[in-house]
């Protein structure tokens, strides 16, 4: 399981764990008002992961968000950072 990101305000948690199938979990707390976009980001960019990817967002804006799936790939990969 690897981590990127933080549960402070403006920020996101990104997790990604090893599974034999694809999920996606996202929790945030501008749901209603944004879940679609952070959903459709996180599908976007983690089309080759599979395994359980858990976002959880505390109100971060779009740049963070993809910031932090890519550091969390990066760790799922083992690459350097």
């Amino acid at each position: 399981m690897v981590k990127a990101g933080t549960l402070e305000k403006g920020d996101v948690m990104v997790t990604i764990e090893e599974s034999g199938e694809r999920e996606i979990i996202i929790k945030s707390k501008l749901e209603r008002l944004y879940g679609e976009a952070i959903r459709k980001t996180v599908e976007e960019m983690t089309t080759d992961i599979v395994g359980k990817i858990y976002v959880e967002d505390m109100g971060a804006l779009d740049w963070v968000i993809r910031a932090r799936i890519e550091a969390a790939i990066r760790k799922f990969r083992g690459e350097e950072q």
